[in-house]
This record gives structure tokens, sequence and C-alpha cells, in this order.
């Protein structure tokens, strides 16, 4: 039984969803179906027309719905709960029934409020172990023209990896994210085209001995990627035995140049509207999704967690860019969630006798 199987009940001899489902005044279950229908896989026609169903009659609700599930309706037509991270999920859905009594055990509510206070807990003890780290790098100081991208760079690593036990990875992560923007600038902003052709020679060959050719601000940088890099490696192969060394270098050998937007670069392209293009460009979002999908279906036990990775750095690109830019440019939008992420605990009241 495929999943859009269980929409067969709610599907008239026409192949459409039965208006019943309207009169009936059933929003919560409305908006469940247009949630589910972010479930599909490729080829599920089923599940485009329940979401296109779903989201044209929501749309209609809207205004006359009480607020709270106002609030909850354009969420969802924001951005589906599937294609969100984890815990940024977990706060809303906290705030939204903390305060209304009887939608949730109040037993529940509570485990939820601690579990969040505790892992956030967690996620500040890799910030502080981060920030000494950076400090003591000394990036930003000794190259005025690098971005200090240290905050964003860990919610790039909390939207990919979440749970507390993983502490070690994010911070390693963050690190290697932090490094990739100041090279990033070392190429887009501030490096002559000789000092770049050597400086990429270098990185290349991976010789600390080269360092004498490259300007002091290259030498820095080199230094802090090289030692953060081989401090990777040498930790995986004693705990792994897997040399992941020539995996973090690729990451800063990519050529840089102008590179255009996906919008942008379709436009020029194919000579579209931008309004097309951007039509286009969410259509190909939506058909790489159905194909996670199934593929999270299909994968062995083995693989579980690289399908996980998979989803969650999905999720982690709609977290960092469906507001803008949070990684160069973050909105107030995108610096209100991560306050609210990774600073803001809950407040506790009673405890409930459990």
């Amino acid at each position: 039984m495929e999943a859009a199987d269980v929409f067969d009940g709610f599907i008239d001899e026409d192949g459409k969803f039965k208006e019943e489902m309207i009169i009936s005044g059933d929003v919560r279950g409305l908006l469940n179906l247009y949630e589910a229908s972010y479930l599909g896989f490729p080829g599920e026609s089923v599940m485009d027309e329940a979401r296109s169903f779903a989201r044209s009659h929501l749309l209609k609700i809207y205004n006359t719905t009480d607020q709270a599930m106002a609030k909850q309706l354009a969420r969802a037509l924001e951005l589906p709960s599937h294609w969100r991270i984890r815990r940024s999920e977990a706060r809303w859905h906290i705030e939204q029934y903390k305060d209304i009594e009887g939608i949730v055990d109040p037993s529940l509510l509570e485990l939820a409020v601690l579990d969040f206070n505790m892992v956030q807990l967690v996620y500040q003890t890799d910030l502080k172990e981060l920030n000494r780290w950076w400090k003591e790098l000394g990036l930003p100081e000794k190259l005025e023209f690098a971005r200090d991208r240290l905050n964003e760079s860990f919610q790039w690593a909390v939207s990919l990896i979440q749970e507390p036990q993983f502490s070690y990875c994010r911070k390693i992560m963050s690190k290697l994210v932090c490094l990739v923007n100041v090279v990033d600038d070392v190429y887009d902003v501030y490096g002559s085209m000789d000092e770049l052709q050597r400086f990429t020679a270098a990185i290349l060959r991976w010789n600390a001995e080269e360092l004498d050719e490259l300007p002091e601000y290259m030498q820095i940088c080199f230094m802090a990627v090289y030692n953060t890099a081989n401090e990777l490696a040498y930790y995986t192969i004693k705990q792994k035995g897997f040399n992941c060394l020539p995996y973090i270098k690729q990451a800063t050998e990519l050529e840089r140049g102008d590179i255009l937007k996906s919008v942008e670069r379709y436009m020029k392209e194919k000579g579209v509207s931008e309004e097309e293009a951007r039509e286009y460009i969410r259509w190909r979002i939506d058909q790489t999704w159905k194909r996670i999908n199934e593929e999270i279906v299909m994968t062995t036990t083995g693989r579980i967690l690289y399908s996980r990775l998979a989803v969650n750095l999905a999720r982690g690109h709609h977290f960092m860019y469906h507001y803008g830019d949070a990684n160069g440019f973050p909105t107030i939008e995108d610096k209100d969630r991560a306050m609210k992420l990774l600073y803001q605990p809950f407040s506790i009241g009673p405890m409930v006798d459990l």
C-alpha cells in the first residue's frame, strides 16, 4: 500500500477530493491533509491534488477562523512542517499550546518544555567552547575584511545535527563553516589574482612549508584551515579509522567567480520573467523533496543516519535562506528565530505531579 492510497476514501469517481470535507468545517483535518501532501513520492498525482485542494480551501478559510488556528494556517502555508528543522518546530508548537487549556496533556507539555530547555543548554555550552576557539584563533581581529559568522555557522550545524549527544560533530562543523566563510572572503573580497593563485596552490598541495610565499593575512588564514582540518582528521582516524582530510580539503578548493543565484541564472538561460523563474525553482525544490521522501522510505537500516542527515541538510537550507540569507545578511526574522532556538529558554512554572 502506497502512502497516497490512504486518500482513496476522500476522492470521488472523477478523481477529485470530495467537497463534503469543506462542508463539515473540519479545519484541522484540512490542515492535516495539506501537511500530509508534502510526504509524497515522485509521480503520486493524488498527493499533488490533495495539496492543491487543501491549500485553496485553507486560503478561503483563513480569514474566518479563530486567531490560534489562523496562526497555524499561516505558518503551514508559508512552509510545511516537513520542511522545517525539528527543534525550531518544537519551539513554535510549545509556544502555541502552552497557554491553551485542554489542547495538550499538561504533563507532556511540561516534558516538552524541559526537553527544549535542556537541549538548548547543551547548544549554549557548545557555543561557549566555540567562542573560546574563535577568539584564540583571532581571525576577525587579524583579518579585518573577514566576516565573523560564528553564530550563523553554529545554526547551520544545529539544523543538520540537533541531537544533544553530538556536540563534537556540531562544533567541528561550525568551525569548518566559519573557515569556509573566511576563505570565501579571501577570494571574493580581498585577495589579488596573483595572491589567490599562490594561495590555491598552497591549499592544493597542503604544504605549510610554502607559507613564506604568501602575504601575512593568507598565512594566518592557511594555518587556521590547516590546523583545524588536521585536528578533525586526527580525531576521525583515531576514533573511527577513517581519513576525512581529503573531503575537508575539497571544501576549500572551490573555484571562485561570479555565481548567479538560481533565479537569476534561470532567467538568463531561458529568457523568462522573474516570476516564471521563481515558479520553476519552487517546482524543482518540490520535486527534490519528493525524491528525498522516497529515499527515506527505501533506505536500509545501515544508512538511516545518512538519510536523516540529507533530510536535515535540506531543512537547514530552508531555515537559513527562507527569509533571505541568514548566513550573510540575517533579517530581523532570522535573528528572532536564532534567539529562540539558541538563547531564550522557556520559563518553567509549577512542576506537574508526574
